[in-house]
């Protein structure tokens, strides 16, 4: 299951409890929104600005989806795994 998770400063993107990236508010009215990249921490994390929040999820959703893929893995519904 993925969701965004608003925490102090920051809306995080998390993988049952795994946290893989957030996205962070512009800091001045009509700056950029930030966004990183990470799996579980902040393992050689990517990060950018993106235009609006909703391109910022966009951009931590589809870097997560290319993990998945490169790793060959599937996300897990329920208790139940698919490998």
């Amino acid at each position: 299951m993925f969701e965004w998770v608003w925490q102090p400063s920051r809306l995080v993107y998390m993988s049952g409890t795994v946290s893989v990236g957030a996205v962070f508010s512009p800091a001045y009215p009509g700056g950029n929104w930030r966004w990183r990249f990470w799996i579980n921490g902040r393992l050689s994390p990517e990060e950018g600005k993106a235009v609006s929040e909703l391109k910022a999820r966009e951009v931590v959703e589809s870097r997560f989806a290319t993990f998945l893929d490169r790793a060959a893995l599937k996300p897990s519904v329920g208790s139940e795994a698919r490998s």
